[in-house]
């Protein structure tokens, strides 16, 4: 017999898990948009970083069977035949993976790239790999990230001796000075009165208080940094659990370099893969 307790947490449950399969709906949908592939192998850094990794990487990739999660076009994977992979399983969750089968016939991989639609998650695999590449990193590192993919592929299928590409992530914080950012957007409504004659400047305080309360991704330059950075998080992706990231807390201060006005603060992340080959967005580089 179905209590009201037990219909009211069977209901939860499933509204629980009809929200979740809508943002994940929403999230793949995005994936399957060409223009976020382009930017993403438009990024050279990224890409040649990559690239690096694996090719460098080539005595334990020659001859291995290797996981590509969230394989997007299938650029890694296709990295990882050029360095001697036996298997590839290309694993991509949206609809891009139509896409990606056909640029690997394309470049004459299909006898060792297998293409899987679907969530990390729901697929099986035939056998254990001995690589898992990702490109799983988001803004701030872990936000809407696919590390709890990731992770869950090192659980199910990697080899005790296995190797991921990266295998160590940092994340970063600073504070910042930038008052040419905050004088440009609320100068933007003291200048409303001298073009159509109408005065706005009472918006400012509000304008202030929603910038100082937004994220802004945006490219920032080393010397607006006023401080050494603090390490927020450091994480090796062999030992990692996934509630050890569910909720990163950390204690940190800042001595900063003479005096000057703080209007917020900056992160960056840096990940690592072996043979010393390193990926950052640090504002200290090119």
């Amino acid at each position: 017999m179905e209590t009201p307790t037990k219909r009211a947490k069977l209901e939860n449950e499933q509204c629980s898990c009809s929200c979740e399969s809508k943002e994940d709906t929403d999230y793949f949908r995005s994936y399957a948009d060409i223009s976020v592939h382009e930017d993403m192998i438009g990024d050279s850094v990224r890409t040649n970083a990559y690239r690096l990794a694996i090719l460098r990487n080539y005595e334990k990739i020659r001859g291995k069977v290797v996981a590509d999660i969230g394989a997007g076009t299938g650029i890694l994977s296709m990295f990882c035949v050029q360095a001697g992979a036996k298997k590839v399983y290309a694993i991509e969750a949206s609809s891009m993976a139509q896409q990606t089968e056909i640029v690997v016939k394309c470049n004459k991989m299909e006898e060792r790239i297998s293409v899987i639609h679907g969530r990390v998650e729901d697929v099986e695999l035939p056998e254990k790999v001995d690589v898992i590449v990702s490109e799983w990193m988001g803004y701030f590192l872990l936000y809407e990230c696919m590390l709890k993919s990731v992770l869950y592929a090192r659980d199910k299928w990697l080899k005790k001796d296995g190797m991921l590409l990266p295998d160590t992530a940092i994340l970063y914080l600073a504070p910042v000075t930038d008052p040419d950012f905050m004088d440009d957007r609320l100068n933007f409504w003291e200048d409303i009165n001298s073009r159509y004659k109408v005065d706005m400047s009472s918006l400012i305080p509000y304008a202030r208080k929603c910038i100082t309360e937004q994220i802004h991704v945006r490219p920032f330059c080393g010397e607006n940094i006023v401080a050494h950075a603090a390490e927020i998080c450091r994480l090796n992706l062999k030992t990692v659990r996934q509630e050890d990231v569910n909720n990163v807390k950390c204690k940190f201060s800042f001595k900063c370099f003479g005096h000057s006005v703080i209007h917020g603060f900056v992160s960056w992340f840096q990940v690592t893969f072996p043979m010393d080959i390193t990926l950052t967005t640090s504002p200290y580089s090119e």
